[in-house]
């Protein structure tokens, strides 16, 4: 995840033997007030365009490094990678790509990425986004350098979808089947074999209650953000109180890396699910988003985001009893 002035990141993984190498795209924060402002560009927003005039759009997605690759296009641009990422409070497009496609920006900020440091962006308005089978308008993309996320994951990241996409669709994310689904919220209907779980959006992340048990036993109950973009099982700053704990960098990826430690839980509890022996990570970029769960727990279900109705659906799939017990250094899938 990322932080800028009002902003959230990408991928978290855990690295190296005997270090955490973790990926987060950046919790966005902005620093300064963009040229135009927010109430100019939310008069822009267009009605998504479905084809064959539907409600909803069901479309394959690649599997990377943890993380979910969507083909998005730009102002009816060729398809570029983006990541879908439910800790970004923004849409980011990568800088050098942004002028390669003669996007003009108009006002300056910063964002803080995983790691320590602050990365400068630039705004640009009223821009389209296509994806497969859907089309909608008036986004607000923030730019920023990206090669550094490349550098570290090995994989091109050519921006990451945010917030502004979450509340203008419903989203579901099958994982077992690597497909999403974008849906208008008028015309969503859940499967009746989900479970629902209230969210609650603040600074437009999603945070959901979840219990967490660690050796001891000590049983946590909190909230935490649901972070589609961090390949981690869980984190929360517990861990830095645990003696079996292991030391090593978090944040790398954007921003300064920091230090960081991971041990394993006895168990966590989503809803009426339990999953054994995850292992929790420590620490996000802000207090804030330090406690998350990521995609080696949501890739055990299928998931669907409800912004508009603060609530998301959660439903197990083949992968629900895959052991969690991986080791500490084993890289992501």
């Amino acid at each position: 995840m990322w932080l800028v002035n009002g902003g959230a990141g990408v991928t978290d993984m855990i690295g190296a033997f005997r270090s955490i190498f973790r990926l987060a795209l950046p919790v966005i924060a902005l620093t300064m007030v963009p040229i135009v402002s927010r109430a100019q560009a939310s008069d822009l927003t267009g009605k998504a365009i479905f084809a064959d005039q539907g409600k909803a759009s069901t479309f394959a997605f690649e599997w990377r490094k943890g993380m979910i690759f969507v083909p998005v296009r730009i102002n009816g641009s060729k398809p570029f990678s983006f990541v879908l990422d439910s800790g970004s409070t923004r849409i980011v497009i990568d800088r050098v790509l942004a002028s390669d496609l003669g996007l003009k920006a108009n006002g300056t900020g910063s964002l803080q990425g995983a790691g320590a440091g602050r990365i400068p962006i630039e705004f640009i308005h009223d821009v389209r986004i296509g994806l497969p089978g859907v089309e909608d308008g008036g986004y607000e993309l923030s730019t920023a350098d990206l090669q550094p996320l490349e550098s570290s994951l090995g994989v091109r990241v050519d921006g990451i979808l945010g917030y502004e996409l979450f509340q203008r669709f419903v989203i579901t994310i099958d994982y077992e089947k690597k497909t999403l689904t974008f849906t208008l919220p008028g015309a969503f209907r859940p499967s009746e074999d989900a479970q629902v779980l209230p969210i609650e959006l603040r600074d437009k992340w999603p945070f959901v209650k979840a219990e967490l048990v660690l050796p001891g036993p000590v049983t946590i109950q909190d909230s935490f953000m649901i972070d589609s973009g961090s390949s981690d099982a869980v984190d929360h700053p517990i861990v830095m109180q645990i003696q079996s704990r292991v030391p090593g960098e978090s944040g790398v990826g954007l921003g300064t890396a920091a230090q960081g430690a991971t041990a394993r839980a006895t168990s966590f509890r989503l809803g009426r699910y339990s999953l054994d022996g995850p292992i929790v990570s420590c620490c996000g970029a802000t207090d804030a988003t330090s406690k998350l769960i990521g995609s080696e727990v949501l890739r055990r279900f299928t998931v669907t985001f409800d912004y508009p109705s603060s609530r998301i659906f959660i439903t197990p799939n083949s992968e629900f009893g895959e052991s969690l017990s991986v080791s500490i250094g084993q890289p992501v899938r």
